[in-house]
């Protein structure tokens, strides 16, 4: 009886230690450290809903749940909006719609303007693009691996953006940096898209 009151002691005590050491690396979907940068804030819920509702390319996509945060280190700034969808499907068509919207190239490209494709109002010189922006660009920030990183210059700020879906939900990720170092900006994008 002992040995089993002892197991079962030592079973709490290391649960204990585990869930406080997990609530101390995670805060709400988000690490406390990245690279060399650490979480200063973050939001949830109705504040990051706000925040994302105000950034250019997320303002459409419909929301179930919103988290933003902003990590500071010696080489500057990041601030990551995470915008959830209510299910992977709306995520997928959202992301999809916003892609487009910011004149991102699609699979058909090529076809755009030879007659095989009619041009739709969304391909009629990308008039969705915010003017003061470059139209983005795929960035290789991981080989073999998913998903698909986006890089687009907005008033002279990098901003990154990604999909990430499993079975359950989709998420879409918009980073942006006040440092103009790319590479060191890809190396944060890619432990993002690792990590969160």
């Amino acid at each position: 009886m002992k040995k089993e009151v002892y197991a079962i002691i030592i079973v709490a005590a290391v649960l204990i230690i585990y869930f406080s050491f997990l609530s101390d690396t995670r805060k709400s979907i988000f690490t406390e450290r990245l690279g060399d940068m650490v979480l200063a804030r973050y939001e949830t819920g109705e504040l990051a809903a706000q925040e994302i509702s105000n950034i250019y390319g997320l303002k459409d996509v419909p929301l179930a749940k919103g988290y933003s945060a902003v990590y500071s280190g010696k080489n500057g700034t990041m601030r990551m909006w995470v915008a959830e969808p209510p299910d992977h499907n709306a995520a997928n068509d959202a992301f999809n719609a916003m892609n487009s919207m910011l004149g991102a190239a699609s699979g058909h490209e090529g076809h755009e303007y030879s007659g095989d494709v009619g041009q739709t109002e969304s391909h009629a010189g990308h008039s969705g693009v915010d003017p003061n922006g470059t139209k983005p660009v795929k960035v290789d920030v991981m080989e073999f691996v998913k998903p698909d990183v986006y890089m687009m210059k907005i008033n002279d700020v990098y901003n990154y953006y990604y999909f990430k879906m499993d079975y359950r939900i989709g998420r879409i990720y918009w980073i942006s940096f006040d440092s103009p170092d790319t590479g060191y900006q890809v190396s944060l994008v890619k432990q993002a898209v690792m990590t969160i």
